[in-house]
């Protein structure tokens, strides 16, 4: 029983040492910087990938805190558990690529804040290298455009003709493109291109040119850098 109560008591028999914990916080902010660069650079999320890259860095450190805290009390780490229960994101979040940076941000912050600071940075710089790896062939330079286009889908339509000639008019229009989603429904064509513009003008010329190609077309343009609309 005595034994139980000494688990469950609050007070830390480790020492702290302010120059440790400062060297950790510090390691782990510089990794978390990194990841951000990493998710901007190598990114594919239709979010606006530069806001999100600072929200990785404060959930990390955010981690780093709380583990700091933690660590040494089973009291503190079953409050923990409770308190995290009634935490829920206000939106879903609907990229499966933000959730795997948003784990890996928290992973960092967990590794350093439980003193693991080697394991941690041989572990990520790991995954640094499978992200750059599967992507180094994709892109020299980040595509932040994103060009969504919904067409009318009907049975006089050619749909296998509409897709051809809208990949035309965005190719002609762009110095690179690349067909990310297609979505096709009973009655509608759903397209999201990354594109990088040869200039903002060619917006107009792609609209009015997917305009003659269907008049009731929908076209959204978002420059996830400048969250241009």
């Amino acid at each position: 029983m005595n034994d139980f109560i000494d688990l469950l008591n609050f007070a830390s028999d480790e020492t702290f040492s302010l120059v440790n914990y400062l060297t950790n916080i510090a390691l782990c902010a510089i990794v978390l910087y990194l990841l951000s660069l990493i998710y901007v650079k190598f990114g594919r999320s239709l979010s606006n990938r530069y806001q999100l890259s600072k929200v990785l860095i404060l959930v990390g450190v955010t981690t780093f805190i709380i583990i700091s805290i933690v660590k040494s009390s089973l009291a503190l780490s079953l409050g923990l558990v409770g308190a995290l229960s009634i935490i829920r994101f206000r939106t879903a979040i609907k990229e499966p690529e933000e959730l795997g940076y948003f784990f890996i941000s928290i992973s960092i912050g967990l590794g350093f804040g439980a003193n693991q600071a080697v394991p941690t940075l041989i572990g990520t710089l790991v995954l640094f290298l499978i992200i750059y790896l599967a992507n180094r062939g994709k892109s020299h330079q980040a595509m932040n455009q994103n060009l969504i286009v919904n067409l009318t889908a009907t049975k006089e339509k050619n749909t296998q003709q509409m897709q051809e000639k809208l990949g035309e008019i965005i190719a002609n229009n762009a110095n690179r493109t690349e067909l990310i989603r297609m979505n096709k429904a009973e009655d509608s064509l759903d397209f999201n291109f990354l594109v990088v513009l040869k200039d903002y003008d060619r917006i107009n010329t792609i609209t009015q040119e997917i305009s003659a190609l269907d008049t009731t077309a929908n076209i959204t343009f978002i420059d996830s850098k400048n969250m241009t609309i």
